[in-house]
């Protein structure tokens, strides 16, 4: 018994079907709750022990925007590494950064990279949706460039309206493949797990990195790209000095 637990129960786990009962349903990582109750095993208790007043611990369940979980908080950081282990195992040159936003608890995830070649982002996509880790996790997949930072969406929506072109390969949709059978988006009839083993998703890749089928040109220092219009960085220094002086405060 550990001494440091609160409550234990003891008892036992049976594999036969005609001890399950129906289970749920539950709120769920996606911020609803989930499918219909579902047969599950059950637990004969033969002993419960317990402090006096102990605390049951446990946790909020399911994001919405505005409300984190405690379980998103720590899932996008575990899926992140996951991903960027699997692309390292792949061995996809060039990644600089995996994020996954808590909001959506790793179903949407950012690759930033340094691009190599044009079938880059396609290569990325293709490892993660055929590792295992993918079944309820990476069903939209992001990939930019070193100069945008993964972990701002302001940064990664400005990369998909300036840098993704949907007929040159910018979008790419993977349909049918394995997925998550608790997605609410998905039709009833791709989540029967019984008859399928899996929900069935249809993945997306946004690829808002810059098309390497342009030519660089010299007008644009050698770069496939256009300059942008930020302005030069001992401008920005010599505003961002005399900001308080000017009264803007923390705009």
């Amino acid at each position: 018994m550990p001494a440091n637990a609160e409550i234990v129960f003891e008892g036992f786990i049976s594999d036969d079907p005609a001890t399950y009962e129906l289970e749920g349903p539950f709120g769920e990582f996606t911020g609803y709750v989930s499918d219909l109750p579902t047969p599950r095993p059950t637990m004969k208790i033969t002993c419960i022990t317990h402090r006096s007043d102990p605390i049951f611990n446990g946790s909020l369940e399911g994001t919405l925007p505005g409300s984190y979980s405690e379980n998103s908080v720590m899932s996008s950081v575990q899926r992140a590494a996951i991903a960027w282990n699997i692309l390292t195992t792949a061995g996809i040159p060039g990644i600089r950064d995996v994020h996954v936003h808590p909001i959506t608890n790793g179903v949407n995830i950012c690759v930033q990279i340094k691009k190599h070649y044009q079938g880059q982002p396609k290569q990325i996509a293709a490892a993660l949706w055929g590792a295992a880790a993918a079944q309820y996790r990476y069903k939209h997949v992001y990939v930019v460039e070193e100069d945008i930072d993964v972990s701002s969406y302001e940064q990664i929506d400005w990369a998909l309206a300036h840098r993704m072109n949907a007929g040159e390969g910018g979008i790419v949709i993977f349909p049918g493949t394995f997925g998550s059978p608790i997605d609410p988006s998905t039709p009833l009839e791709d989540r029967d797990v019984a008859q399928l083993g899996s929900g069935l998703w249809n993945r997306v890749l946004f690829d808002a990195t810059r098309n390497w089928k342009f030519a660089r040109r010299r007008e644009w220092d050698g770069e496939r790209f256009p300059p942008t219009v930020r302005p030069a960085a001992e401008d920005e220094e010599r505003v961002r000095a005399r900001w308080d002086e000017l009264g803007l405060g923390d705009l």
